[in-house]
């Protein structure tokens, strides 16, 4: 059965959408006997937070017409963490506290199957879940309305408001003063920004004067001065939005490549009272060596001792030969990868690669060692001694990922390159992706627009530089010239994945999750031991967090 909408909340949800749900709940492994609430972990959120705040005096007048209704109201932000919960019939409360649905818990469907908040988030409308509507059995009990809550200026998705009550049938008639109470809270979130951008624009005028080049990226709003609108494009507005999102209260620095392939060191901080209004001070870097000739110093994480013998390390696919080739500069590389001892026989790998370890000059780059079996690897590591040998590139996975003597070969290398994700290199996705198209197609002439960037830079980019070339690779299958658009991009891609919606903890909590599975082999028990938590908390984590198990 399907229900009208006219612009208010819909009174009949078509049981096509709550069985969609019940497969999502499914697929991302919540049982309907699920028991778990006291492992449901629960975030830190800042309760002067700007949806919260706008909210408040809503939420206040929502809670003045409620009392004496029995009703609930409950409000979970963008991430479906819960920020705000009002009960007027105490046993609710108390009820929903033994489930331990309290304040930072997710609310997701991957958390805790299907809700009026988590499915409101998925469905991206207004919803009502009857009280045998819910997957997980212990919220048959309630019937809940959510309507999600949409900013003005940036169209994100902000929250979901609630309304529960105790119950198995829902009262149609609360549908119109719920949309109507989340409208409230959207023209209050219009209002603020308004009044953000003119903090904003009040902090850049203060520092815009000064000779370095200054940016100013707000919700909807970008400033530059004279000196910085001569050193970004387009394309760089775009990993600058991404980095104000991603900016804390605490100024930091760090170094990008811009458009133009020019780097930068870039300082930027938020601006208090202006949201997420961000401030960038740019300042070139320059790259000439001091002396004429001089080769650029490669990064060292303690002190070299053999500056001929470098360890790159990444995870697959984020372009270790690409960095040897690089570090080896005027020099031809010759590779020798490890994996190629499956099919060629281990006798003449070693043949091959110490026969050209004995002939000095040149470099030489011995791919993947975390492959070489613990013989081989020890064989590899007296030649390591030799002073008479070309200058040697060892590439690998992680350190932490090896043992025996991979893990030996490592610790010989005094110099190191430590390759980040893709996920993690926000601030070089416009050089990165420049770099891929003049590779692809030398003859192509497109441009990604800011909007592209910024879907690509909200990707988790599981097959790293790999996965970033296969999407490149599509692209200019379909378009050579003119601007690239959303629409051009893959169907998966066209929508950020909500990994990358993790606040920064979050995104450092599930890089050590990673880690400690992967250095456990993927064994639960045993990372969970590592981390000090239980093993149902986290499993709640992967859920949250979007963990993909390898």
């Amino acid at each position: 059965m399907r229900a009208r909408q006219s612009g208010q909340l819909r009174t009949l949800v078509p049981r096509s959408e709550i069985e969609l749900s019940w497969k999502r709940s499914r697929l991302c492994g919540v049982a309907p006997e699920f028991d778990g609430f006291d492992d449901l972990p629960a975030v830190e959120f800042d309760p002067r937070g700007h949806l919260l705040d706008a909210a408040s005096p809503v939420l206040d007048q929502m809670s003045n017409a409620l009392t004496g209704t029995a009703y609930s109201l409950l409000l979970a932000d963008r991430d479906c963490r819960l920020i705000y919960r009002w009960f007027d019939n105490p046993r609710v409360e108390s009820t929903l506290d033994t489930l331990g649905i309290r304040g930072g818990v997710s609310m997701a469907e991957e958390a805790v199957g299907t809700n009026a908040l988590g499915t409101a988030l998925e469905t991206r409308q207004g919803i009502v879940v009857n009280g045998a509507e819910h997957y997980v059995e212990r919220f048959k009990n309630f019937t809940c309305y959510g309507h999600p809550i949409w900013h003005p200026v940036t169209k994100r998705l902000e929250g979901v408001l609630d309304i529960t009550s105790a119950g198995s049938r829902a009262d149609p008639l609360l549908a119109p003063f719920l949309t109507r109470a989340a409208n409230d809270i959207e023209q209050r979130l219009l209002d603020k920004a308004k009044a953000s951008e003119r903090v904003l624009l009040t902090a850049f005028q203060a520092v815009s004067r000064q000779r370095r080049a200054i940016a100013a990226i707000g919700d909807d709003m970008v400033l530059t001065n004279r000196a910085a609108l001569d050193l970004l494009g387009p394309p760089d507005y775009a990993v600058l939005r991404m980095l104000a999102e991603d900016a804390s209260s605490r100024p930091r620095t760090l170094d990008i490549a811009v458009s133009s392939g020019a780097r930068m060191r870039v300082g930027l901080a938020r601006v208090p009272g202006a949201g997420t209004g961000t401030l960038f001070h740019l300042d070139p870097i320059d790259e000439r060596p001091a002396v004429s000739g001089a080769a650029p110093r490669i990064p060292v994480a303690h002190p070299a001792v053999r500056a001929d013998l470098v360890l790159v390390t990444g995870d697959r696919g984020t372009g270790r030969s690409t960095e040897a080739r690089r570090l080896a500069r005027a020099d031809e590389v010759e590779f020798h990868n490890c994996a190629e001892i499956a099919y060629t026989g281990t006798q003449p790998w070693v043949r091959r690669l110490l026969s050209r370890l004995d002939s000095p000059g040149g470099t030489v780059c011995v791919e993947n060692v975390n492959l070489l079996p613990d013989p081989i690897a020890d064989i590899l590591a007296e030649a390591l001694d030799s002073r008479d040998r070309p200058r040697l590139i060892l590439t690998s996975l992680p350190p932490d990922t090896l043992t025996g003597g991979p893990a030996t070969l490592a610790a010989m290398c005094p110099d190191r390159v430590e390759l980040k994700p893709l996920r993690n290199r926000t601030a070089d996705l416009t050089t990165i992706t420049a770099r891929m198209v003049r590779e692809l197609d030398p003859a192509a002439d497109i441009r990604l627009l800011p909007t592209v960037l910024e879907l690509l830079g909200a990707q988790p980019w599981p097959g790293n530089l790999h996965e970033l070339r296969a999407v490149l690779a599509h692209v200019l299958q379909h378009r050579r010239r003119g601007d690239v658009t959303v629409n051009d991009l893959p169907e998966r891609y066209r929508v950020a994945s909500r990994a990358r919606r993790l606040s920064a903890r979050e995104r450092a909590e599930r890089d050590v999750i990673v880690e400690a599975l992967r250095r456990h082999n993927g064994n639960k028990l045993r990372a969970a031991s590592e981390l000090g938590i239980s093993r149902t908390t986290l499993y709640a984590r992967l859920r949250a967090l979007r963990i993909i198990e390898r």
